[in-house]
């Protein structure tokens, strides 16, 4: 009888350091999975995974952009209307942010003050085969990614409260892509959309190849990954409305070996205590 209980505390014990080991890493450490970038935009431009990739506000004629309180922190509050014009342009090698013949993921949440214009740009890369997300032409209401891969779907942009959405879209090269809003899914197209390299360099708030279509709200939090982010994941930056940053889904996070050796040695020190 004292061999059995011994034993039903071990699998016990076995279980729990599993859990630790298994269950303590990927809704977090999922998150930095082929993280390629991200910009916190809490008063300044500074890039989370590579410095080079830090951007460089861009204004012309009366356009501006201002840090005012965002979903998390600070946010850039970007002033754009026909001729004036604000965006924020990345650093760094433009071929990062390309995803050419490949897959990626793209996250931001966003307020909007006017729709000023067709076509106004939450974030880009280019025209043709290079993504960029914006409103579905003169739509009231809806997005597109990239010509219209789906087109025009509800993303809340006649919103014009104040009130921030959040916004992925999710590229399977060749196969699918999926737009989500305020952790739904909205659109999707299996055309076999293929990403391209523009040759230009990513411009949040703007389309580098279409000028004069400068998103005119607030953008918070953007990051963009190699891989197709899953809806569980999208849900958990989401978070219920309440929103989880990529910074706090990624900082602070243990190696998995150092989670395992957490596990092995609570469970070592365990047994010790029984003996």
């Amino acid at each position: 009888m004292k061999n059995k209980i011994m034993k039903n505390r071990r699998s016990g014990l076995a279980v729990a350091a599993l859990a630790i080991c298994g269950l303590a890493v990927p809704a977090n450490a999922a998150i930095v999975d082929g993280l390629v970038e991200y910009w916190e935009l809490d008063g300044d431009y500074n890039a989370g995974v590579d410095a080079s990739h830090a951007g460089t506000l861009v204004t012309t004629g009366n356009g501006s952009g201002t840090f005012v309180t965002g979903k998390f922190g600070s946010a850039i509050d970007l002033a754009n209307s026909a001729n004036n014009q604000a965006y924020i342009t990345v650093g760094g090698d433009e071929n990062d942010m390309d995803f050419a013949e490949g897959n990626m993921s793209f996250s931001a949440w966003y307020t909007t003050e006017s729709l000023y214009t067709n076509w106004q740009t939450l974030a880009g890369k280019g025209e043709g085969n290079g993504w960029r997300i914006a409103r579905a032409g003169g739509s009231g209401n809806g997005m597109t990614f990239s010509g219209r891969k789906p087109h025009n779907f509800a993303a809340q942009t006649d919103d014009q409260s104040g009130g921030w959405h959040h916004l992925v879209t999710t590229v399977e090269g060749g196969v699918r892509t999926d737009m989500y809003v305020d952790g739904e899914l909205v659109g999707s197209d299996t055309s076999g959309y293929v990403l391209q390299n523009r040759n230009n360099a990513m411009q949040i708030g703007g389309n580098p190849d279409a000028g004069n279509r400068g998103w005119n709200g607030n953008i918070d939090d953007v990051a963009v990954w190699d891989r197709v982010l899953t809806a569980d994941e999208v849900s958990s930056i989401y978070n219920g409305g309440d929103g989880a940053s990529i910074g706090s889904l990624t900082s602070g996070v243990p190696e998995p070996s150092s989670i395992a050796l957490l596990g092995l040695s609570g469970l070592v020190l365990a047994f010790r205590k029984r003996r």
